[in-house]
C-alpha cells in the first residue's frame, strides 16, 4: 500500500531471538514467524503458541482490506476514489472512519500541525504519488497550501466531505499505525497473548518471548558521516507501541540544505530542525505514528516538554547539536525501556 514508504524509513530492527526454550511445567512453546510485502514495505508477526493460530493467509486478507481503504497508491482505492477533484463526498469504511476520526483528534491537539489534507503539498515537494524532481518556488507553494487545511473537511456519519474540488488527504502519518494495531488485535482475538507486529517500522507488542524479558528491538542513528547507520540504543517491549518518524533517509536538498521529508502544512515548507528522528511509545500504534510525525516539527527539549503533558507518552530523540555532533535524549519513562 505504501502508507509510509515514503514518511517513514526503517528506523527499527528486531534483534534475533536465540535460545528460546519453553518454561518448566508449561506446554513447549513453538515460536511462529509471518511475513511479506505490505504498504509499499514488509511485515513481520512473531507469536508463540502451543499451535499455528493464524496463517499468513489471514494476514495477507485484512491488509487487501485496509489498502481497498486507505492506499494512495491504489487507484481502486477509496481514498484515491475521494481524491479525484470530481468527487465530493465518500461513504466510509469502518477503517477509514476510525483514521479519520483520529486525524481530526490529532490536528486538535496539534494545533493544526497534524493535517491529512496535506497531500497536495507532499505532491509538490515530490515526496507523495506524483513525483516531482522540480523545488517549488513560493508562490507555488502558496497556491498549493490554498487546498491545505482540515477546515476543508466534514465528517456527517459515515460519509467524509470536501468543501472544495482539489482537496486530497494522505494518511500516511498515522494509517501504518493503524494497520498494525489491526493486525496485533487479530491476534489477541486469537487467544495469543505473546506476540510482536511490526510493519514498516511500526511496532505493538504483548507479552515476552520464553525465557526473555521482553522483545528487544533496537534503534539506529546515522554515523557522523551519515554514510552509516550504527545501534544507539536497545529497548525492551512486552506491551504497547513504538514507532519512530525520522528525515535522516528520506530528504531533498534546498538552497544547499538538506530538508526531511516531514512538511509544515502552515507555511508549506519541510520543517527545518535539528531533529534527526523522534521514536515515540505509548499504548497503541496508532497513537504513536501519529505523534512521531508532529513531534518532528519541534526542537529536542520542545518533544520532551509536549510528550511530558501527554498521559502515558515517552519519547527518545535523535538530534545535532550545535556543533553538528549527534546526541540523544530521552524522556524518563522511556529510559526504563532500555534493555538491561
Amino acid at each position: 500500500m505504501g502508507l509510509k514508504r515514503v514518511f517513514c524509513c526503517l528506523f527499527f530492527f528486531i534483534i534475533g531471538l536465540l535460545g528460546l526454550q519453553a518454561q518448566p511445567g508449561l506446554k513447549e512453546l513453538s515460536k511462529i514467524r509471518l511475513e511479506g510485502p505490505a504498504q509499499g514495505t514488509q511485515f513481520h508477526i512473531t507469536y508463540f503458541a502451543a499451535d499455528s493460530l493464524v496463517k499468513r493467509s489471514e494476514i495477507d486478507s485484512i491488509l487487501k482490506v485496509i489498502d481497498l481503504s486507505m492506499s494512495v497508491y491504489r487507484k481502486d482505492s477509496k481514498i484515491s476514489l475521494f481524491n479525484q477533484d470530481s468527487v465530493m463526498r465518500i461513504d466510509m469504511d469502518e477503517h477509514m472512519a476510525h483514521v479519520i476520526a483520529a486525524s481530526f483528534r490529532y490536528n486538535k491537539l496539534s494545533q493544526g500541525q497534524f493535517d491529512i489534507t496535506i497531500a497536495p503539498l507532499v505532491n509538490l515537494w515530490g515526496f507523495g504519488v506524483k513525483k516531482s524532481q522540480i523545488v517549488p518556488d513560493s508562490a507555488t507553494v502558496y497556491q498549493a497550501k490554498q487546498l491545505v487545511g482540515m477546515q476543508h473537511l466534514k465528517v456527517n456519519r459515515r460519509q467524509l466531505l470536501k468543501e472544495k474540488p482539489g482537496v486530497k488527504i494522505d494518511v500516511n502519518g498515522i494509517a501504518q499505525g493503524y494497520t498494525v494495531d489491526v493486525l496485533a488485535d487479530y491476534l489477541e482475538h486469537k487467544g495469543i497473548s505473546n506476540y510482536m507486529v511490526e510493519v514498516g517500522g511500526e511496532i505493538r507488542a504483548s507479552g515476552t518471548p520464553p525465557g526473555q524479558k521482553g522483545f528487544s528491538i533496537g534503534i539506529v542513528q546515522p554515523d557522523q558521516s551519515g554514510q552509516e547507520e550504527i545501534m544507539t540504543a536497545v529497548v525492551q517491549l512486552h506491551s504497547g507501541a513504538l514507532t519512530t518518524a525520522g528525515s535522516f533517509e528520506k530528504f531533498i536538498k534546498y538552497k544547499d540544505k538538506k530538508l526531511g521529508h516531514h512538511i509544515n502544512p502552515v507555511t508549506g515548507f519541510p520543517y527545518t530542525t535539528s531533529v534527526l528522528s523522534v521514536s515515540v511509545y505509548t499504548r497503541t500504534a496508532m497513537d504513536a505514528d501519529a505523534l512521531d510525525n508532529y513531534f518532528m516539527g519541534m526542537e529536542p527539549t520542545e518533544i520532551l516538554a509536549k510528550a511530558k503533558k501527554l498521559k502515558g507518552v515517552e519519547v527518545f530523540v535523535i538530534y545535532k547539536n550545535k556543533n553538528q555532533t549527534i546526541q540523544t535524549i530521552y524522556s524518563d519513562g522511556f529510559g526504563k525501556l532500555f534493555k538491561n
